[in-house]
């Protein structure tokens, strides 16, 4: 195959791997938010449990709830370990070509763990709007 037939095959997949990587920034830019709500969401739901633990006596609503923040807790702990043993597993001794397709590869991991903060989001305001809904 000639040099001119290779670019014209390289051309177009350096387009299509731009949009890729353009698309999936997008969503990891929305990891930071996640992260931000469930944070903030997380802040939250402690408040609420040390009141409670001052309570003499809890309804049962009241322990299920704190059962699942206590389980989305630390599924929020494992997902954001995940991502950060994901984000700082760099290496700087690669070259170019290993470092972007390292890079191609880790999009899938990033993807996945933007799914499940959105999952882990979803949970947490479910469980706040339960909590709400059979409030005694």
């Amino acid at each position: 195959m000639s040099v001119s037939a290779t670019m014209g095959v390289m051309k177009p997949l350096l387009g299509k791997l731009a949009a890729l990587a353009g698309e999936e920034y997008k969503k990891l830019k929305g990891v930071k938010n996640q992260a931000c709500f469930l944070e903030k969401e997380l802040s939250a739901m402690n408040a609420a449990l040390e009141t409670m633990e001052l309570m003499d006596e809890l309804d049962a609503v009241a322990k299920d709830w704190r059962d699942q923040v206590r389980e989305m807790s630390y599924d929020i702990e494992n997902c954001i370990d995940d991502f950060e043993r994901q984000f700082r597993a760099g290496h700087a001794k690669l070259g170019f070509i290993k470092k972007t397709a390292r890079r191609l590869k880790m999009l899938g991991q990033y993807h996945r763990i933007a799914d499940r903060m959105e999952k882990l989001k979803v949970l947490a305001l479910e469980a706040n709007d339960r909590r709400i809904r059979y409030k005694a």
